[in-house]
């Protein structure tokens, strides 16, 4: 007696298309099991085993009774396998061709999908099935379309799409697209972000968080009753890592501006996702409560760029990677673990030159710079620096000009005028459909103006998008500026150097050699303003 094996399958997009055609029978994975049985026990076939997978799309390669059941088939257990359709065993054409036409012919295994009438031992029948696995395949890219479109709209319209909200956040019950504040983890988000501007690296913060037993993201949501896995690539996800505190840090969601769109799946066919760049991201202001204002998250975006690392701790250094030698221009280096000072009997650390450690020859007499000492010195140039900022009637009191403020209202006169063009080709879009409808123009005509319109719309958001990132940058300049005078007014009571008032004010700091005859060390500072 013949052995078959019953393949059943069943995934969201055909539930979704069993809902759109109501007239065909239903495609539960119980009823595919009932009609197949019952053609074995007509056929007069022995079963061998029934295989199933339920949730899995026909395009997936990682289904696992599939697997199972290719694995049996390559050991010759069975005869024949049975489907519903073609559709069922897979949606990818070229499985069709590996199985149906080359593994199975070799292992001498018979495919039959009852109701697509598709037999591989009908020599026939060949062509149809490659039809049916073309079909198959088509439907499945067109419906990956439309769901990509669908929910890059959504993006588009500041609605909140990712299955989990961001930690910080809960979703609202009454809109499942919108954000709350969490305030429990809002909490912890507002300290990360102060750790950091206060001068601690992401791998500081992150030990800090683990030191203190506070739940990381991935354990908060279990432990709040989300049914939320770790996931195998990050096998630690109960403990806080520098790339979690790091995307925390740079995620814009947390100003109260919805940023999705960051990466996207090469292909339907694909699992594996791409970063996009950040011009392709999209971004929808004030959609939700804030957690950080703007003014923080743009110091902390600056201090990032900055491309510092810990200096020992993961403290990072107030003077760290600005520090520069002026007799072969290279950066100076943060010594590794401090050098013990004989007379202090205490570590001190250093600046060194890397040219110098490297080849004495290239950069002959440079020597090591006492931190601590630079930081003094440093902080001292700074209160002398902006003395002048500090008196009434200083022409540096104004920090924003009145050019830079017309160019902005130039600008944002120019944006409202290209989101009118916008607005008013998208109902001309909407009248030419109805002309269509209604007779008036013909198909052909109507494809041709209406693409006409989408390369426009297309052309004035990319201007809109390049408007809007310059207000931006603008707007983060005047939270820069307000900030630079809180700084200004309360340099006098700073009793130490902070890494967030050296991003704000010192663009590099240039070290020469002693000069042994005078006893000297020439340090010059080149400032941000």
């Amino acid at each position: 007696m013949m052995k078959a094996a019953i393949y059943c399958r069943l995934s969201k997009e055909d539930e979704e298309q069993e809902k759109k055609d109501r007239e065909k029978e239903s495609e539960s994975i119980q009823n595919q099991k009932s009609m197949l049985i019952n053609y074995a026990i007509e056929k007069g076939y022995d079963i061998y085993r029934i295989y199933s997978d339920e949730d899995y799309s026909g395009i997936d390669r990682n289904r696992p009774d599939f697997n199972r059941m290719i694995e049996a088939a390559s050991q010759r257990k069975f005869d024949i396998i049975l489907a519903k359709t073609q559709s069922r065993f897979t949606r990818d054409m070229e499985l069709v061709e590996k199985y149906l036409h080359g593994k199975f012919v070799e292992w001498g295994i018979r495919f039959i999908a009852v109701v697509d009438h598709v037999d591989t031992a009908d020599e026939a029948n060949k062509k149809s099935r490659q039809i049916n696995g073309l079909v198959n395949e088509w439907y499945l890219e067109d419906l990956s379309n439309n769901v990509r479109s669908v929910l890059t709209h959504k993006r588009r319209e500041g609605k909140y799409i990712g299955t989990f909200a961001l930690y910080g956040y809960i979703k609202d019950p009454e809109d499942n697209n919108h954000l709350l504040v969490d305030p429990e983890a809002a909490e912890v988000v507002r300290r990360i972000f102060t750790l950091y501007l206060s001068g601690n690296g992401t791998t500081r913060i992150a030990r800090i968080l683990n030191e203190e037993g506070i739940p990381s993201p991935t354990k908060y949501k279990r432990e709040h009753g989300f049914n939320y896995k770790k996931t195998v690539r990050c096998p630690n996800g109960d403990l806080w890592g520098k790339a979690t505190i790091y995307r925390m840090l740079t995620n814009q969601t947390y100003t109260g501006n919805l940023e999705q769109g960051r990466h996207k799946k090469v292909s339907y066919k694909s699992k594996k996702t791409v970063w996009l760049p950040k011009k392709d991201w999209i971004v929808v202001p004030g959609t939700h409560e804030s957690i950080i204002d703007s003014e923080s998250f743009a110091r902390v975006q600056q201090m990032l760029r900055e491309h510092t690392r810990g200096g020992g701790q993961g403290k990072i250094n107030p003077l760290a990677g600005k520090v520069f030698c002026g007799n072969c221009g290279s950066a100076m280096e943060q010594t590794g673990s401090g050098y013990v000072s004989k007379n202090a009997g205490k570590a001190l650390r250093y600046f060194r030159c890397r040219t110098s450690q490297r080849d004495k020859k290239r950069c002959p007499g440079q020597d090591y710079m006492p931190m601590e000492q630079l930081q003094e010195l440093v902080l001292e140039r700074v209160r002398h620096h902006v003395a002048d900022y500090l008196e009434p009637g200083k022409p540096g009191q104004e920090l924003v000009s009145l050019p830079r403020k017309n160019r902005n209202r130039a600008k944002q006169t120019e944006l409202e005028r290209l989101q009118g063009e916008i607005l008013r080709r998208r109902k001309a879009m909407q009248e030419l459909y109805l002309d269509k409808s209604g007779g008036v123009i013909g198909s052909a005509q109507f494809m041709e103006l209406n693409r006409n319109f989408l390369h426009e719309v297309e052309d004035l958001e990319k201007r809109c998008a390049k408007l809007e990132e310059s207000l931006g940058e603008a707007d983060d300049m005047d939270g820069h500026r307000e900030k630079l005078k809180q700084c200004l007014s309360d340099v006098r009571e700073v009793k130490a150097l902070k890494r967030e008032l050296a991003c704000l004010l010192i663009e590099k700091v240039v070290i020469y050699p002693i000069d042994a005859a005078e006893n000297t060390r020439k340090i010059e500072i080149d400032w941000k303003f």
